[in-house]
């Protein structure tokens, strides 16, 4: 799945970020990953119904479109 203007936008700040702002991005960019990991863990199986719902099949569907699609179910 191709990065949108905004995922472009925030990798190149961070890019530009000194080594200080990149030691203290990264864990917060990693705990990020691991709540997305959990909630998808423990909601997988009303995930899936909801990606069904959607048309979607959630066994083909890329890690990125896996965490796109849960990433847009949190923000509705």
């Amino acid at each position: 799945m191709p990065w949108n203007e905004t995922d472009e936008l925030i990798l190149k700040s961070l890019e530009r970020l000194s080594p200080e702002g990149r030691r203290q991005a990264v864990p917060r960019l990693i705990a990020g990953a691991e709540v997305l990991d959990r909630t998808v863990d423990k909601f997988q199986p009303g995930i899936i119904e909801l990606a069904e719902q959607r048309g979607l099949v959630w066994e083909e569907l890329s890690d990125q479109e896996r965490e796109r699609f849960v990433d847009d179910l949190l923000h509705e």
